[in-house]
């Protein structure tokens, strides 16, 4: 999504694609997972975890069980941002056009118009659009669904694909048609329920 209201699309995507990479090289093993975020060859990265924290500080603490699967963890995250990406309250997409990914050889998902901020919107309508009866109604509705382009980056992890190929099929699932649209609530915003606002204790 939108970290606000009124960040352009083509912010938005950067960093997606920043934050993929990088959980795309700690998936492989490619990226060191022992290292301070702050000291890896990605700056952009570093200005976002400018402190003393390593990938695996940042997907375990307190849970040291999963260390030995930082590959899964990472994996997993990249694929829940995959997956959002095609949850109408997070990302408006066009129709599908039957294109391919470059020669990928995976189709292309629809065009993103544009992304939705969180800002503005009602908890509740939000969470309706990431319930698994959205999921199934988007499965039967839609090819490539989201069910498909999560297989495709497994199928790219399971191969062990080097990022340098990766970023092709990420940057055609991400495809943006104007990188200046700004992110907006979409159709979520509405009357915030009782319910939903948040009051911080005394």
């Amino acid at each position: 999504m939108g970290a606000y209201d009124g960040e352009s699309a083509g912010a938005t995507v950067d960093r997606m694609k920043m934050w993929a990479e990088f959980l795309w090289g700690v998936a492989t093993g490619t990226t060191p997972t022992g290292v301070y975020i702050r000291e890896l060859d990605h700056p952009d990265l570093a200005n976002y975890f400018p402190g003393d924290l390593t990938a695996t500080n940042r997907f375990a603490t307190g849970i040291v069980k999963v260390r030995k699967e930082l590959d899964k963890v990472a994996m997993g995250a990249l694929l829940h941002m995959v997956q959002d990406s095609f949850s109408e309250a997070h990302t408006e997409r066009g129709l599908e056009s039957g294109a391919q990914c470059g020669n990928t050889g995976y189709d292309k998902p629809g065009q993103i118009q544009r992304f939705h901020s969180y800002t503005k919107q009602s908890s509740s309508s939000h969470d309706e659009a990431d319930t698994v009866k959205a999921l199934a109604l988007h499965t039967m509705q839609i090819s490539p669904s989201a069910v498909d382009v999560s297989r495709a980056f497994l199928t790219l992890w399971n191969e062990n694909k080097p990022w340098s190929e990766v970023r092709e099929f990420f940057d055609c699932v991400f495809d943006v048609k104007d990188r200046e649209v700004e992110a907006d609530a979409g159709r979520y915003v509405g009357q915030v329920r009782e319910e939903d606002v948040y009051r911080p204790g005394p």
